[in-house]
């Protein structure tokens, strides 16, 4: 097969994994009418830790202390990525948690500088002003300046994200990759489980509705969805990758208008399409080399 169909299909396949990422923010807001989000995440990720073990147990076995300790790092800041978006879910609607989650691509490059002491570029500039403007037109009622609470809860996802994307780059290349992510998802996993059963009561029944949101988030929106970007990546470019990725607000908007009949207005749309064209602006001028890993 030419490296031209091969690139091609990667792209393809990662279009699947942008769509199923953006289904499963309309998929969580219905599983949270019946089970609270601490015990979501928890079941979610231990199930798709099992997944994970099941179809990787040679590269997860290599799992050694320096990779527990960088994989808990990672966990944490994933941890706090989730457990925002999840909340904030329960009070905002699919499709604004869709594109206020991709902002993290834009904040990625302004805390890069923070952190390392450097002068934010004119691109990085551009970009913040223009999410942060899209942000205002999405998520701020008209005539106030109040941002909605549940976009605000969204909005921490989006910074947890952003330092989960640095750190990767810091650790991703010290490690094997999938026994890293394996780390990763069991610390979200056990952490979100041990405050579930602490703070929320556990669900009387197992609905079909909340079965099925199980398997779709754990099995298809993190383990195979996992392996299936560190399987086709290497046969397209970081930018390319990233660029096919971003499409991820929109299945979000478009599956919650399909599924829960949320509309955006007019107002809405202009502040989406500038949250969509700062990441785009943000992705093709990063210096980085490395993918963006938005979801795991």
């Amino acid at each position: 097969m030419s490296a031209a169909k091969k690139r091609m299909q990667a792209e393809v396949s990662m279009l699947l994994v942008a769509a199923i990422w953006g289904s499963t923010f309309v998929v969580v807001k219905n599983a949270l009418q019946e089970i609270g989000p601490f015990l979501f995440l928890g079941l979610r990720f231990l199930l798709a830790f099992l997944v994970l073990l099941f179809l990787s147990f040679p590269c997860i076995k290599k799992t050694n202390r320096h990779t527990l300790l960088a994989g808990g790092i990672l966990g944490l800041f994933l941890f706090i990525g989730y457990v925002f978006q999840t909340i904030g879910l329960k009070y905002t609607t699919s499709t604004n948690a869709g594109f206020i989650t991709g902002i993290s691509v834009v904040l990625v490059p302004i805390i890069f500088s923070l952190l390392y002491r450097q002068r934010p570029t004119v691109s990085t500039t551009v970009t913040v002003i223009l999410a942060a403007t899209g942000l205002f037109f999405l998520s701020f009622p008209r005539n106030s300046f109040s941002l909605a609470y549940g976009d605000f809860l969204v909005l921490i996802c989006a910074f947890g994200f952003a330092f989960h994307i640095i750190f990767v780059d810091r650790y991703s290349h010290r490690h094997n990759a999938i026994a890293i992510t394996a780390v990763q998802i069991f610390f979200v996993g056990i952490v979100s489980l041990l405050i579930g059963l602490i703070s929320e009561p556990w669900p009387e029944h197992f609905s079909a509705n909340l079965l099925t949101a199980f398997f779709i988030t754990a099995v298809f929106a993190t383990s195979l969805a996992f392996l299936l970007q560190n399987a086709l990546q290497k046969y397209s470019t970081p930018t390319r990758i990233a660029i096919v990725l971003t499409t991820e607000p929109v299945f979000a908007a478009l599956a919650g208008y399909l599924w829960a009949q949320e509309i955006l207005s007019q107002r809405a749309m202009f502040g989406a399409g500038l949250i969509l064209v700062s990441m785009l602006i943000s992705i093709l001028t990063r210096k980085s080399k490395n993918v963006v890993e938005a979801n795991v």
